[in-house]
Protein backbone atom coordinates (compact mmCIF):
# COMPACT_ATOMS: atom_id res chain seq x y z
CA UNK A 1 0.00 0.00 0.00
CA UNK A 2 1.17 3.41 -1.12
CA UNK A 3 2.53 5.63 1.93
CA UNK A 4 -0.26 8.35 1.03
CA UNK A 5 -3.14 6.16 0.91
CA UNK A 6 -2.10 4.45 3.71
CA UNK A 7 -1.31 8.22 5.53
CA UNK A 8 -4.78 8.58 4.42
CA UNK A 9 -6.46 5.89 6.27
CA UNK A 10 -4.52 6.13 9.57
CA UNK A 11 -4.63 9.67 9.72
CA UNK A 12 -1.42 10.12 9.80
CA UNK A 13 1.29 12.39 7.61
CA UNK A 14 3.11 9.95 4.79
CA UNK A 15 6.64 10.73 7.41
CA UNK A 16 4.82 9.74 9.99
CA UNK A 17 4.20 6.46 8.21
CA UNK A 18 8.02 6.44 6.89
CA UNK A 19 8.82 6.39 10.95
CA UNK A 20 6.25 3.70 12.14
CA UNK A 21 7.61 1.37 9.23
CA UNK A 22 11.26 2.14 10.42
CA UNK A 23 10.20 1.34 13.54
CA UNK A 24 8.42 -1.76 13.33
CA UNK A 25 11.77 -2.73 11.44
CA UNK A 26 13.76 -2.67 14.68
CA UNK A 27 11.17 -4.65 16.07
CA UNK A 28 11.69 -7.58 14.12
CA UNK A 29 9.26 -7.03 11.25
CA UNK A 30 10.19 -7.18 7.62
CA UNK A 31 8.36 -5.13 5.39
CA UNK A 32 9.14 -4.34 1.55
CA UNK A 33 9.16 -0.66 0.13
CA UNK A 34 8.27 0.14 -3.38
CA UNK A 35 8.34 3.63 -4.42
CA UNK A 36 5.38 3.06 -6.31
CA UNK A 37 3.44 0.35 -4.66
CA UNK A 38 4.38 1.65 -1.46
CA UNK A 39 4.93 -1.05 1.54
CA UNK A 40 4.50 -5.09 1.88
CA UNK A 41 4.71 -6.99 5.20
CA UNK A 42 6.74 -10.07 4.11
CA UNK A 43 7.23 -11.38 7.58
CA UNK A 44 6.62 -10.96 11.09
CA UNK A 45 8.32 -11.88 14.38
CA UNK A 46 6.97 -15.02 16.57
CA UNK A 47 6.35 -13.08 19.44
CA UNK A 48 4.06 -11.19 20.68
CA UNK A 49 3.25 -7.71 21.61
CA UNK A 50 1.92 -5.44 23.69
CA UNK A 51 0.08 -3.35 21.71
CA UNK A 52 -1.25 -6.10 19.34
CA UNK A 53 -2.83 -7.90 22.15
CA UNK A 54 -4.59 -4.78 24.15
CA UNK A 55 -5.48 -3.04 20.62
CA UNK A 56 -9.33 -2.67 21.03
CA UNK A 57 -9.80 -5.77 23.43
CA UNK A 58 -12.91 -3.82 24.62
CA UNK A 59 -12.64 -5.29 28.07
CA UNK A 60 -13.58 -3.56 31.51
CA UNK A 61 -10.83 -5.39 34.04
CA UNK A 62 -8.78 -8.03 32.90
CA UNK A 63 -5.96 -7.34 30.31
CA UNK A 64 -6.96 -3.11 30.99
CA UNK A 65 -3.00 -3.63 31.44
CA UNK A 66 -0.56 -5.57 29.30
CA UNK A 67 2.67 -6.92 29.48
CA UNK A 68 4.42 -8.84 26.81
CA UNK A 69 7.80 -9.76 27.55
CA UNK A 70 10.64 -12.76 26.28
CA UNK A 71 12.43 -14.99 28.50
CA UNK A 72 10.82 -15.02 32.39
CA UNK A 73 11.57 -17.15 35.26
CA UNK A 74 7.77 -17.72 35.75
CA UNK A 75 4.62 -15.60 34.63
CA UNK A 76 2.43 -16.07 37.90
CA UNK A 77 6.29 -15.26 39.76
CA UNK A 78 6.23 -11.80 38.13
CA UNK A 79 2.56 -11.05 38.71
CA UNK A 80 3.32 -11.45 42.20
CA UNK A 81 5.82 -9.10 42.05
CA UNK A 82 3.87 -6.40 40.36
CA UNK A 83 1.02 -6.96 42.78
CA UNK A 84 2.85 -5.26 45.56
CA UNK A 85 2.04 -2.56 43.72
CA UNK A 86 -1.29 -2.89 45.34
CA UNK A 87 -4.47 -3.27 43.33
CA UNK A 88 -5.15 0.68 41.59
CA UNK A 89 -1.90 -0.51 39.40
CA UNK A 90 -2.41 -4.26 38.82
CA UNK A 91 -5.86 -5.41 39.44
CA UNK A 92 -6.72 -6.76 36.30
CA UNK A 93 -3.12 -6.43 34.79
CA UNK A 94 -1.95 -9.59 32.57
CA UNK A 95 1.47 -10.77 32.00
CA UNK A 96 2.47 -12.85 29.06
CA UNK A 97 5.79 -14.18 28.13
CA UNK A 98 7.67 -16.30 25.10
CA UNK A 99 9.71 -18.49 27.88
CA UNK A 100 9.57 -19.88 30.64
CA UNK A 101 12.62 -21.02 32.49
CA UNK A 102 10.81 -22.10 35.49
CA UNK A 103 7.03 -22.58 34.48
CA UNK A 104 5.22 -24.10 37.12
CA UNK A 105 1.49 -25.90 37.18
CA UNK A 106 -0.08 -27.33 40.28
CA UNK A 107 1.78 -28.94 43.15
CA UNK A 108 5.38 -27.65 41.73
CA UNK A 109 5.11 -29.68 38.34
CA UNK A 110 7.39 -28.12 36.01
CA UNK A 111 5.29 -26.48 32.10
CA UNK A 112 7.27 -27.33 29.82
CA UNK A 113 7.37 -24.97 26.44
CA UNK A 114 9.59 -24.22 24.10
CA UNK A 115 9.86 -20.46 23.17
CA UNK A 116 7.32 -18.99 20.91
CA UNK A 117 4.74 -22.00 21.17
CA UNK A 118 2.57 -21.41 23.62
CA UNK A 119 0.23 -19.11 25.14
CA UNK A 120 1.67 -17.94 29.05
CA UNK A 121 -0.43 -15.75 30.88
CA UNK A 122 -0.77 -14.58 34.17
CA UNK A 123 -3.81 -12.38 35.32
CA UNK A 124 -3.52 -10.09 38.54
CA UNK A 125 -7.33 -10.13 40.55
CA UNK A 126 -7.60 -8.22 43.79
CA UNK A 127 -10.91 -9.93 45.24
CA UNK A 128 -13.18 -9.63 48.32
CA UNK A 129 -13.07 -13.18 49.63
CA UNK A 130 -9.98 -15.50 48.60
CA UNK A 131 -10.65 -18.68 50.30
CA UNK A 132 -14.63 -18.95 48.26
CA UNK A 133 -13.29 -17.09 45.27
CA UNK A 134 -10.34 -19.15 44.73
CA UNK A 135 -12.48 -21.78 43.55
CA UNK A 136 -14.59 -20.31 41.50
CA UNK A 137 -11.68 -18.25 40.08
CA UNK A 138 -10.49 -22.08 39.16
CA UNK A 139 -13.56 -23.21 37.70
CA UNK A 140 -14.16 -19.42 35.27
CA UNK A 141 -10.30 -19.51 33.89
CA UNK A 142 -10.66 -23.01 32.97
CA UNK A 143 -13.90 -22.20 31.10
CA UNK A 144 -12.59 -18.93 29.67
CA UNK A 145 -9.48 -21.14 28.20
CA UNK A 146 -12.10 -23.39 26.70
CA UNK A 147 -13.92 -21.35 25.29
CA UNK A 148 -10.99 -19.27 23.53
CA UNK A 149 -9.78 -22.10 21.91
CA UNK A 150 -12.67 -22.85 20.52
CA UNK A 151 -13.50 -19.77 19.15
CA UNK A 152 -10.01 -20.28 17.25
CA UNK A 153 -10.00 -23.83 16.52
CA UNK A 154 -12.42 -27.06 15.40
CA UNK A 155 -11.94 -28.98 18.67
CA UNK A 156 -14.41 -29.92 21.62
CA UNK A 157 -12.55 -29.10 24.47
CA UNK A 158 -13.32 -30.30 28.20
CA UNK A 159 -12.47 -29.62 31.68
CA UNK A 160 -10.98 -32.45 34.11
CA UNK A 161 -11.00 -30.94 37.29
CA UNK A 162 -9.92 -29.10 38.58
CA UNK A 163 -7.53 -27.22 36.12
CA UNK A 164 -6.80 -28.97 32.91
CA UNK A 165 -8.22 -28.37 29.65
CA UNK A 166 -8.18 -31.75 27.75
CA UNK A 167 -9.16 -32.82 23.82
CA UNK A 168 -10.01 -36.45 23.84
CA UNK A 169 -8.49 -36.92 26.97
CA UNK A 170 -4.79 -35.55 26.11
CA UNK A 171 -3.70 -32.44 28.01
CA UNK A 172 -3.95 -28.85 25.59
CA UNK A 173 -3.39 -26.67 28.36
CA UNK A 174 -3.55 -25.84 32.29
CA UNK A 175 -4.33 -23.35 34.90
CA UNK A 176 -2.71 -22.54 38.10
CA UNK A 177 -4.62 -20.04 40.42
CA UNK A 178 -2.49 -19.10 43.77
CA UNK A 179 -3.45 -16.74 46.29
CA UNK A 180 -2.47 -14.86 48.91
CA UNK A 181 -5.04 -13.58 51.26
CA UNK A 182 -4.73 -10.93 53.84
CA UNK A 183 -5.93 -11.00 57.67
CA UNK A 184 -9.60 -9.74 56.20
CA UNK A 185 -10.02 -12.33 54.20
CA UNK A 186 -9.40 -10.38 50.93
CA UNK A 187 -6.46 -9.96 48.41
CA UNK A 188 -4.29 -10.63 45.12
CA UNK A 189 -5.28 -13.91 43.31
CA UNK A 190 -2.80 -14.85 40.31
CA UNK A 191 -4.75 -16.52 37.77
CA UNK A 192 -2.21 -18.71 35.51
CA UNK A 193 -2.74 -20.51 32.06
CA UNK A 194 -0.48 -21.85 29.74
CA UNK A 195 -1.69 -23.42 26.28
CA UNK A 196 -0.18 -25.48 24.13
CA UNK A 197 0.05 -23.72 20.53
CA UNK A 198 2.56 -25.10 18.07
CA UNK A 199 4.92 -27.67 20.05
CA UNK A 200 5.74 -30.83 17.56
CA UNK A 201 5.49 -34.51 19.50
CA UNK A 202 9.17 -34.64 20.31
CA UNK A 203 8.77 -31.22 22.27
CA UNK A 204 6.96 -33.10 25.26
CA UNK A 205 8.88 -35.23 27.94
CA UNK A 206 8.29 -39.19 26.60
CA UNK A 207 6.50 -40.18 29.73
CA UNK A 208 3.71 -37.55 29.22
CA UNK A 209 3.35 -37.84 25.43
CA UNK A 210 0.22 -40.21 25.17
CA UNK A 211 -1.43 -37.54 27.82
CA UNK A 212 -0.49 -34.42 25.95
CA UNK A 213 -1.03 -32.26 22.97
CA UNK A 214 -0.46 -29.00 21.08
CA UNK A 215 -2.93 -27.35 18.62
CA UNK A 216 -0.46 -28.13 16.05
CA UNK A 217 -0.76 -32.19 16.74
CA UNK A 218 -4.21 -31.88 16.71
CA UNK A 219 -4.06 -29.88 13.43
CA UNK A 220 -4.94 -26.32 14.38
CA UNK A 221 -2.76 -23.51 12.75
CA UNK A 222 -3.79 -21.27 15.49
CA UNK A 223 -2.61 -17.53 15.45
CA UNK A 224 -0.89 -16.88 19.00
CA UNK A 225 -1.84 -13.41 19.03
CA UNK A 226 -5.42 -13.53 18.45
CA UNK A 227 -5.58 -16.44 20.67
CA UNK A 228 -3.94 -14.41 23.46
CA UNK A 229 -6.62 -11.15 22.85
CA UNK A 230 -9.53 -14.40 23.26
CA UNK A 231 -8.19 -16.00 26.73
CA UNK A 232 -8.32 -12.12 27.77
CA UNK A 233 -11.60 -11.21 26.90
CA UNK A 234 -12.83 -14.80 27.82
CA UNK A 235 -11.72 -14.19 31.75
CA UNK A 236 -12.83 -11.14 31.49
CA UNK A 237 -16.11 -11.79 30.42
CA UNK A 238 -16.22 -15.02 33.16
CA UNK A 239 -15.04 -12.57 35.93
CA UNK A 240 -17.50 -10.14 35.27
CA UNK A 241 -20.30 -13.54 36.16
CA UNK A 242 -19.18 -13.69 39.12
CA UNK A 243 -20.75 -10.68 40.56
CA UNK A 244 -22.97 -12.03 41.61
CA UNK A 245 -24.96 -15.42 41.98
CA UNK A 246 -26.79 -15.92 38.53
CA UNK A 247 -23.62 -15.33 36.75
CA UNK A 248 -21.59 -17.67 39.35
CA UNK A 249 -24.90 -20.26 38.19
CA UNK A 250 -24.63 -19.79 34.91
CA UNK A 251 -20.58 -20.47 35.29
CA UNK A 252 -20.88 -23.69 36.96
CA UNK A 253 -23.31 -24.88 33.88
CA UNK A 254 -21.37 -24.30 31.51
CA UNK A 255 -18.43 -25.65 32.91
CA UNK A 256 -20.19 -28.63 34.38
CA UNK A 257 -21.22 -29.63 30.69
CA UNK A 258 -17.66 -29.77 29.70
CA UNK A 259 -16.38 -31.75 33.04
CA UNK A 260 -14.47 -34.84 31.71
CA UNK A 261 -14.13 -36.08 35.38
CA UNK A 262 -17.75 -36.06 36.56
CA UNK A 263 -19.35 -39.73 36.73
CA UNK A 264 -15.59 -41.74 36.77
CA UNK A 265 -13.77 -43.66 39.35
CA UNK A 266 -10.98 -41.63 40.74
CA UNK A 267 -8.15 -41.46 43.94
CA UNK A 268 -7.66 -37.41 45.35
CA UNK A 269 -5.52 -36.08 48.10
CA UNK A 270 -6.18 -33.90 50.62
CA UNK A 271 -2.03 -33.20 51.60
CA UNK A 272 -3.32 -35.70 54.49
CA UNK A 273 -4.79 -38.51 53.31
CA UNK A 274 -6.08 -40.33 50.74
CA UNK A 275 -9.55 -40.80 49.41
CA UNK A 276 -11.55 -42.73 46.40
CA UNK A 277 -14.86 -43.19 45.07
CA UNK A 278 -17.00 -41.52 41.98
CA UNK A 279 -17.13 -38.18 41.02
CA UNK A 280 -21.28 -37.25 41.58
CA UNK A 281 -21.15 -32.97 41.11
CA UNK A 282 -19.23 -29.76 41.28
CA UNK A 283 -20.81 -27.57 44.31
CA UNK A 284 -20.87 -23.98 44.00
CA UNK A 285 -18.00 -23.03 44.90
CA UNK A 286 -15.67 -25.79 42.26
CA UNK A 287 -15.87 -28.26 45.38
CA UNK A 288 -15.23 -32.06 43.79
CA UNK A 289 -18.73 -33.69 45.27
CA UNK A 290 -17.25 -37.69 45.97
CA UNK A 291 -18.76 -40.42 46.85
CA UNK A 292 -16.66 -42.43 48.94
CA UNK A 293 -15.72 -46.17 48.20
CA UNK A 294 -16.31 -47.14 52.04
CA UNK A 295 -19.68 -45.00 52.08
CA UNK A 296 -20.53 -41.19 52.49
CA UNK A 297 -20.41 -38.50 50.59
CA UNK A 298 -17.36 -35.88 50.74
CA UNK A 299 -16.49 -32.25 49.24
CA UNK A 300 -12.68 -31.87 48.24
CA UNK A 301 -11.67 -27.78 47.66
CA UNK A 302 -10.29 -27.31 43.92
CA UNK A 303 -7.26 -24.96 45.39
CA UNK A 304 -5.97 -27.69 47.59
CA UNK A 305 -6.66 -30.89 45.95
CA UNK A 306 -4.20 -33.00 44.52
CA UNK A 307 -5.79 -36.00 41.48
CA UNK A 308 -3.97 -39.29 42.34
CA UNK A 309 -5.64 -41.03 39.39
CA UNK A 310 -8.35 -41.63 37.48
CA UNK A 311 -10.33 -44.27 36.72
CA UNK A 312 -13.02 -45.00 34.13
CA UNK A 313 -16.45 -44.42 34.37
Amino acid sequence: MAADVLAAELGLAPRQVVAAVEDLGRYGFVIESHPIEGFRLVAAPERLFDAEVVSGLGVSRVGRRVRCLGTVSSTNDLAWQAAEQGPDETDGLAILAEYQTAGRGRRGNRWVAPPHTSVLCSVVLWVPQVPRQGGVLTRAAALAVAEAIEQQCRLSVGIRWPNDLVVDDRKIAGILVEARPASDGGGPVVVGAGINCSQPEEAFPADIRPHVASLAMLGEDVDRTLLARGLLVALDRAVEQMADDRGIGDLARRAAARCRTLGRRITVSDGQATFSGEVLDLDPDYELVLRLAEGGIRHFPAMTTHVLSRGST
